[in-house]
C-alpha cells in the first residue's frame, strides 16, 4: 500500500497568522501518526511564517514513523538536515510571500548545486530527493546525479480546471512514473492532493508516497485528526496497487 505521508507546514503558517501557539505543528505530526499516519513532512523556511528549528528538532525526537525534511540546497538548510539526521531530505525551491509555498528545483540547481552536497547526506545514512516536474526531459537530468527519489508535483493533475485537462495531466504523471522506477528512482508525490485524488493516485504502480497538506488539516478541524487520516488511509487501502 502507498504510504501516507502529512506536511504540517501549514499549521505552523496558522500558527504564526493567527499568532496562536495552540497551532502546534509537532503536535498535529504526532496525532496524524497516532492515527495512522505512516510520515511526516516539514519544509524549513527561514521565515517565521513556517516551520522552525525548534519544530524539526521537536519532531525529530518525538516521531514513531517517517521524516521527510524539505529544504532548499543552500548552506545553512543543508547544515541543519545533517544536524537534524532526518530518513529523507527533498530538495525543493522555498518561495517566501504572504505563505510559504515550494516549488520543483530548477535544472541548473540540480547539476549544479546537488552533486557538491549529496555525499553528506548519503554518508550519514539520509535518502536525497528532489522536487521535480513529472517530465521525462527532466528526469533525464535528475538522472546525472545521484539520488534516491523524485517527488513529483502533481499541482497540474490536483488543480485542472476540467476532465480534459486532469486526464492529459493524469496521464504526464503516469508516464514520468514509469519512467523514474526505469531510471531506478523511488518515487514521491505532493501537491494540492484532496481526498479526491487518492483513489487514483492510489493506484498508480511503483508511487510509494503521497503527501497531503492543507486538505487533510481542513478536514481534521471538521472531524478529528483521527477520522480525517482514517478516511485517508481507507481510500488509499481500498484502491491499492503494487
Amino acid at each position: 500500500m502507498k504510504r501516507l505521508t502529512i506536511s504540517v507546514d501549514d499549521i505552523a503558517t496558522l500558527r504564526y497568522m493567527l499568532n496562536d501557539s495552540d497551532f502546534d505543528p509537532v503536535q498535529f505530526g504526532i496525532l496524524c501518526e497516532v492515527a495512522g499516519a505512516q510520515g511526516i513532512s516539514v519544509t524549513l523556511s527561514d521565515t517565521q511564517l513556517g516551520i522552525q528549528e525548534r519544530d524539526i528538532h521537536l519532531l525529530k525526537q518525538l516521531h514513531k514513523t517517517f521524516l521527510n525534511l524539505h529544504i532548499p540546497p543552500e548552506s545553512e538548510a543543508v547544515r541543519l538536515a545533517l544536524t537534524v539526521n532526518p530518513d529523507m531530505v527533498t530538495f525543493v525551491e522555498v518561495k517566501r510571500g504572504e505563505t510559504l509555498k515550494i516549488s520543483p528545483l530548477s535544472s541548473f540547481q540540480v547539476e549544479q548545486t546537488i552533486p557538491d552536497i549529496i555525499s553528506d547526506f548519503h554518508a550519514n545514512n539520509i535518502s536525497v530527493a528532489v522536487f521535480c516536474s513529472p517530465e521525462i526531459n527532466i528526469l533525464k537530468q535528475i538522472n546525472k546525479v545521484e539520488i534516491d527519489y523524485v517527488e513529483f508535483d502533481c499541482l497540474e493533475y490536483t488543480m485542472a480546471t476540467d476532465s480534459n485537462e486532469e486526464l492529459l495531466a493524469l496521464d504526464k504523471l503516469n508516464s514520468a512514473t514509469l519512467a523514474a522506477a526505469k531510471l531506478g528512482f523511488g518515487i514521491n508525490v505532493y501537491g494540492g492532493i484532496d481526498y479526491s485524488h487518492l483513489p487514483v493516485l492510489a493506484t498508480i504502480p511503483r508511487l510509494e508516497d503521497i503527501c497531503m497538506g492543507i486538505n487533510v488539516i481542513k478536514r481534521a478541524f471538521l472531524v478529528g485528526v483521527n477520522h480525517a487520516i482514517a478516511e485517508a488511509c481507507q481510500q488509499l487501502m481500498f484502491h491499492h496497487s503494487e
